[in-house]
């Protein structure tokens, strides 16, 4: 898969993740989960274990689209993870690291999963952020999401917001998303021991 370059003057890029960025992206949204305080403990530990390597392997099988890694000068600076939901692209992470928060990604990479998943198949991208997380909301807000709903105690007593991008989905039919179990991992595992020895 080729990288999509966004921004030729600042060796910004945005693009789907290869197979060999899993175990990478898998540590850092473990990471970027045990960082933000807008998040209560319960939640932290729910999503870091929900959000294991089998899942992002799932996701990667389904569309390596829904694994999008963000690079400044060739070097991983941040990631967004969405996933199919019944015909709804839910964008459950995005996160620069530190280092890289003075540079343009955040936006490149919004802008970029907005485009890429307007292309028939979906009714609408939707995300939800913390109502503390005053930063996330202006980034929501100011470069083309919509605030459907303010919810309140959603997830583990807490308040949320969820915001959405209106698509038109114009080709029918919903796509299942899988995550295997042990003997589909098993079966996965052989197939790629085959592919490697052809």
């Amino acid at each position: 898969m080729q990288i999509a370059e966004i921004d030729k003057t600042t060796s910004e890029t945005v693009g789907p993740a290869q197979q060999s960025d899993l175990g990478w992206l898998h540590q850092h949204v473990h990471q970027a989960i045990d960082e933000l305080d807008f998040y209560c403990d319960e939640f932290k530990a729910f999503e870091k274990a929900r959000v294991n390597q089998n899942f992002l392997q799932a996701l990667f099988d389904d569309d390596p689209d829904h694994l999008t890694i963000l690079r400044k000068d060739g070097v991983r600076a941040g990631f967004m993870v969405s996933g199919p939901d019944n015909g709804v692209v839910f964008l459950y992470w995005s996160y620069i690291l530190p280092e890289f928060r003075k540079s343009k990604l955040a936006i490149l990479g919004n802008k970029y999963k907005i485009e890429l998943f307007n292309n028939g198949h979906w009714h609408k991208m939707v995300t939800y952020t913390r109502t503390e997380n005053r930063g996330a909301l202006l980034l929501l807000k100011r470069y083309g999401w919509t605030e459907a709903a303010h919810l309140e105690k959603h997830i583990f007593g807490e308040d949320y917001k969820i915001f959405e991008v209106q698509y038109e989905k114009t080709i029918p039919g919903y796509k299942p998303f899988v995550v295997t179990g042990r003997l589909g991992r098993a079966i996965r595992q052989i197939k790629s021991w085959i592919s490697q020895s052809k």
